[in-house]
């Protein structure tokens, strides 16, 4: 992987450090178990914790504290694996190994992604038995935003939660199909997820279905932004009615002969 400066350094992780001048050295350093490498005439250095960028400023400090006129070049030679457990709802639970590099979607590509009832909207990366992020995957698929921060670490445990609210969208929406809500998301959030509504709606024609004391209710909608203030429930069905047009085809001795689409 071409890592960043931002790499956090750690037990496993090998370095190569380079003096040119008075002292002229290349050699690679491996961290101890205590976070550390060894360099001659100068001892011990602890990087564990330290970012690449910060390993490489202190490096160049103590190389500049025992030698005179001495330039020094660090770089990351090989990356640490770490061991991970993925647990929830996710298609192959399990403990995997995968590079220091790795973020939670990458441990969840290894593990053949979410499972049928697992939520996109809330996996939890879990450290020290402390939750450190919960990240929702509707962020990258429909906002194009990066959702994890955080890099895995040996012992991380991902969490996938259960699905939350599925809602299902029919009829005239840009992109019909089933979404999940968070209990606090109204039912227009999930026509947002929808890209809207079409150009051709008829919003004369618009109901929720909803399953109320056992039965499946039909509530007629008179206003689609009425969905601002109508809680999701889970299996919920919006739908709305899409206007039936036709194609019809004018030729001849008119004005303007051409395509035109009316409506029915």
């Amino acid at each position: 992987p071409n890592l960043d400066d931002s790499y956090v350094l750690d037990f496993g992780d090998v370095l190569r450090i380079q003096l040119l001048g008075q002292k002229d050295l290349i050699d690679s350093y491996k961290l101890k178990r205590d976070g550390s490498i060894n360099l001659p005439d100068i001892g011990s250095i602890n990087l564990a914790g330290l970012s690449l960028g910060e390993a490489s400023k202190l490096i160049k400090s103590k190389v500049n504290q025992a030698y005179i006129g001495t330039d020094s070049f660090i770089s990351l030679e090989n990356i640490r694996d770490v061991s991970v457990l993925l647990a929830g709802d996710v298609f192959n639970p399990g403990v995997y190994t995968l590079n220091g590099s790795s973020n939670v979607l990458h441990a969840l590509n290894v593990a053949g992604g979410i499972g049928e009832y697992g939520s996109y909207r809330s996996i939890k990366l879990i450290r020290d038995s402390k939750v450190i992020e919960v990240l929702d995957i509707y962020d990258t698929l429909i906002n194009g935003r990066s959702v994890s921060k955080n890099r895995l670490r040996s012992g991380d445990v991902i969490f996938v939660d259960p699905r939350a609210n599925i809602v299902t969208l029919e009829g005239a929406f840009k992109r019909p199909y089933k979404y999940e809500l968070l209990a606090e998301e109204n039912l227009s959030d999930a026509i947002r997820y929808a890209n809207g509504i079409t150009i051709d709606t008829d919003l004369t024609n618009t109901f929720l279905y909803r399953v109320l004391d056992g039965e499946i209710k039909s509530i007629p909608i008179a206003n689609i932004s009425q969905f601002k203030n109508i809680k999701s429930r889970d299996e919920d069905r919006i739908f709305v009615r899409k206007n039936s047009f036709r194609n019809v085809k004018i030729s001849g001795a008119v004005l303007r002969p051409g395509n035109y689409k009316m409506i029915e």
